[in-house]
């Protein structure tokens, strides 16, 4: 039997993205506003264009996917889903779990890309963990074999306990 924790998703994690697209349009107007009146270079104008529409487009799909994130914790896995723009689906095999501990959300340092939500970061008192955060209380750090992993259910405590219930009758 399969359990899914959605996570609930911060106010302010979600209104970061939405000023983010927010501006990016704003500018995108404004360069096609001032490519119509001549008062650039068209190639920069349209430059310019593309690259904010493109910034915003990936805003826009971070933000939706941070409402799609889900924990799924299954006979013989736990799942990660998390969009593919900060490292995808992870599956971690329950009998490749060595423990699950209630942590605070870490400061680190991102090892690759830009978004805030998640992936891969650097954490001064852990080393090299894979962090999905929709919100700013509590989580869970699973360490396993193939790395830690810092989650943000719902309920922590709860779906920890789902996990480890799971691993006790796996074995």
């Amino acid at each position: 039997m399969s359990i899914v924790n959605k996570p609930k998703v911060s106010k302010a994690i979600a209104a970061m993205y939405e000023v983010i697209v927010v501006l990016t349009l704003a500018f995108t107007a404004l360069f096609v506003g001032l490519v119509i009146f001549n008062s650039i270079e068209i190639i920069a104008g349209v430059a310019a264009f593309i690259l904010l529409a493109l910034v915003s487009l990936m805003m826009m799909l971070i933000l939706a996917s941070v409402y799609r994130t889900s924990y799924v914790a299954t006979d013989d896995e736990l799942v990660i889903n998390t969009t593919r723009l900060i490292g995808g689906r992870k599956t971690i095999p329950l009998k490749k779990i060595n423990s699950v501990e209630k942590t605070f959300i870490p400061f680190g340092t991102r090892l690759f890309g830009a978004s805030f939500y998640g992936g891969y970061y650097h954490i001064p008192s852990l080393g090299r963990a894979f962090l999905v955060m929709t919100h700013f209380q509590d989580g869970l750090l699973i360490k396993t074999e193939q790395g830690n992993y810092i989650i943000t259910p719902s309920n922590p405590l709860g779906f920890k306990e789902i996990i480890e219930s799971k691993i006790k009758n796996h074995t």
